[in-house]
């Protein structure tokens, strides 16, 4: 189910146990999440760039809406302009048509309530990991104390288990464990919206099952308030994580072919899940929609 482990060797044997909310509690954010209000809402965007060949457009006409605590997965093959969508969301391109707000508020620029894990962790070398993490908490909440600052970033570490490492530099840890650096500097700031540009790629299987149980884990002691955009190539990690799936046409000048529903029941237990037949149904219709040449006139 959505649990944090202690490592991610120990994932087979933990996967299958939920401390992170009371059934009442959860009830209570199931109810709450029907109702919630628009976190992002993307209008008629098309995203355009000069290039010395002419004009080319990453993606056209998409509009989409996302409530406040969903996860929502963007696929499509590499090119379909999943990173150009969220990189909208997050004010580092803008789009040449339509609006995105954010918070009911159009993004014109990166933002605190914006929090975002690259592929490549994008951690400061010479930096330890506590370091990495303070200094982000440091530029983005001014009006924190010092003791203040030093807390959160003590409480990032601890919920991803990495403070017995605060003081090893990037270049020790394993690829599993920089990406929870990474995971744990986005959760210290505290943003409503948290972007994950395909954070888990580099990964092997076991270290990124461990990761989006850890994931869901910090979503959850959060109370689900979060949002969460996923950008994945990765049907299994798509339909795990996920309320929508969000299917991609092919670029130049993709559209959304479609968005799947994901009905399941949380928390997931990640061992069972795979024999749910609802899960085989969504996982056969993504993998139908990826397998199809898809083209923005279909």
């Amino acid at each position: 189910m959505e649990t944090m482990i202690a490592a991610p060797t120990t994932v087979l044997n933990t996967v299958g146990l939920d401390t992170a909310l009371p059934k009442s509690l959860v009830a209570k954010t199931n109810q709450a999440a029907t109702a919630a209000p628009l976190s992002i809402d993307i209008q008629n965007v098309t995203v355009s760039f000069k290039t010395n060949e002419g004009v080319y457009t990453a993606v056209k006409n998409i509009s989409l809406q996302v409530k406040k605590g969903e996860i929502i997965s963007l696929i499509g093959h590499s090119g379909c302009g999943k990173s150009t969508l969220m990189n909208t969301i997050s004010g580092m391109v803008s789009p040449s048509e339509g609006t995105v707000l954010a918070n009911q508020k159009k993004v014109t620029g990166p933002g605190p309530d914006r929090g975002i894990v690259f592929q490549n962790y994008s951690l400061l070398p010479w930096l330890t990991v506590y370091q990495n993490i303070f200094v982000a908490v440091d530029s983005v909440m001014k009006n924190k104390s010092k003791a203040d600052k030093i807390a959160l970033t003590e409480n990032g570490l601890k919920m991803v288990n990495l403070w017995p490492h605060k003081d090893k530099l990037p270049g020790q840890l394993s690829g599993g464990m920089k990406q929870r650096v990474a995971i744990a500097r986005a959760f210290s700031i505290n943003p409503s919206i948290l972007l994950l540009d395909e954070p888990f790629g580099a990964l092997d299987a076991l270290t990124k099952s461990a990761m989006h149980i850890e994931l869901l884990k910090l979503w959850n002691l959060d109370h689900r308030e979060k949002t969460i955009i996923l950008v994945t190539h990765d049907i299994e990690e798509a339909i795990f994580l996920s309320d929508r799936v969000v299917v991609l046409n092919n670029g130049p000048a993709a559209t959304i072919k479609e968005i799947v529903d994901v009905p399941l029941a949380r928390p997931r237990n990640k061992k069972d899940i795979v024999h749910d037949p609802e899960y085989m149904r969504i996982h056969d219709k993504l993998l139908g929609l990826l397998m199809h040449k898809l083209s923005i006139n279909d």
